[in-house]
Formats: structure tokens, sequence, C-alpha cells
């Protein structure tokens, strides 16, 4: 049966677009048929990360009713990718209502759809939402970041959205130096108590992931055996079961 993941964040910065792209890979090479949609009208980086440089058909086209869905989707590292647009033009064009009918059409094919969705609360974010079968919050253990997916996690209960976890993405351990300044990293009972939500998986800060993202690679493929790669894959595994 196929599945509909959303990836969000309640803010940005957290690594979303980075979890979301690589994720998709591990699924993947898990010998699932995936594909993921880059529904961040404004920002999306999921062609930037996947390597994918001439997008000229794109998920705005699609929502603006120029295209079919399907002449807009392009492959890379195994996977299928519907890639966001970066023309102004593109993403003022675009309706996101139209986006359910789009992964609705598109569903029957793959294993796994994930869409990664545009950060906070909006008419752009909230689209994303409605069609999945569930919500992945991605977080950092920061108090910002947690407060603001506890924000967006109440929008998503009244909306009847079903929230499927919560990653913790670049997990560290509180310096001494860090604490003089007055900064606290959540533990991970806090930031489930907070967001009401099970964690299902946590990536640690991984110098590889910046190196990767610099060289347009998925950090899952760029070195399979860092830190975060392994955390990933034990993430989609997770998802699998």
């Amino acid at each position: 049966m196929s599945k509909v993941y959303t990836i969000t964040s309640g803010k940005g910065g957290v690594g979303k677009t980075t979890a979301a792209a690589n994720l998709g890979v591990c699924l993947g090479q898990l010998g699932k048929k995936t594909l993921v949609i880059d529904a961040d009208l404004a920002m999306g980086g999921i062609a930037t990360i996947l390597g994918l440089s001439e997008t000229y058909v794109t998920l705005h086209e699609a929502l603006g009713g120029k295209v079919s869905a399907e002449k807009a989707i392009y492959s890379a590292h195994g996977i299928d990718v519907l890639p966001s647009g970066p023309s102004i033009g593109g993403f003022l064009g675009a309706d996101p209502n139209k986006l359910g009918s789009i992964v609705e059409k598109l569903v029957k094919g793959y294993d796994y759809i994930l869409i990664d969705a545009p950060p906070g609360l909006n008419k752009y974010s909230l689209a994303p939402i409605k069609v999945a079968d569930e919500i992945l919050l991605i977080v950092t253990p920061d108090p910002p970041a947690i407060e603001a997916a506890a924000k967006l996690h109440t929008v998503a209960e009244v909306m009847d959205a079903k929230i499927g976890g919560v990653v913790v993405n670049r997990a560290r351990k509180s310096s001494f130096l860090g604490r003089l300044r007055g900064s606290k990293l959540m533990k991970n009972a806090e930031i489930e108590g907070k967001l009401k939500a099970q964690i299902l998986g946590t990536i640690e800060e991984d110098p590889a992931v910046i190196e990767s993202t610099n060289l347009k690679k998925p950090v899952i493929v760029y070195k399979p055996k860092s830190p975060a790669s392994k955390a990933l894959r034990g993430l989609a595994a997770k998802l699998t079961l």
C-alpha cells in the first residue's frame, strides 16, 4: 500500500529539506519506488541537494495547470523527484490547493511519496499537511524550534492530520561555552513531552552534511558511513516496518 508522508517543521533552518531528500534516497536504496515532491514553492531546495540542475518544467507549472505532473518528474539517485521551480512568475501562478489532486493521481505508482513542505504556518504549508497520510516533524533540540513545532502540531491536530513522529536533527551535546551564553538544548524526553509525539530518529550534527550540500550530493551517497547517513538509513527502515 502506498504511503504519503509530509515532512515539515515549525521554522526554517532545522535541516528539513536535507532530511527529506536523503530520506527519499534511503527508501530508494531499500528497493522502494519513491517520489519526493518539493512543495516549498517559494524556496524549494530539493533539486539542488539531489544535483538536478536542469529542471525547466516543475511543480510550479503543474500547479498552474500548464502541464501534467508527470511531465515535471525527474530521476536522481534511484528515486523520482517533482521539484519546485526557481521563478517568481511560476511561484505566483501556482495554486497550492491543486496539490491534493496531483498526489492522488500519482500515488498509485509509488510505494512512498515524501512531500517537503515549507516551514511554519501559511497557506502554502497547510496544503501539504492536508494530503498526507502522516506528518513527520523535523526539529533541532533548541527551544525555539520545539516551540514553533508545537504550534504546527496544534494546527495539524485541528486539521485531523496524523503526526507520525518527530525527527531530531543536528543533535549535539551541550557545551560549557553554550551554557555560559545561556543556550539550552532540550533532551529527547522533554521534546516528546512538549510535542506529544514519539521521536522516530535522531540525526547528529555531522560536517559531512554540509560538505555534501556544497557538492550537491545527498549525504547518504557522498558519505554513506557517516553518522548522519547511518541515522537516516535507520529512520527509513522504521518507516518501512
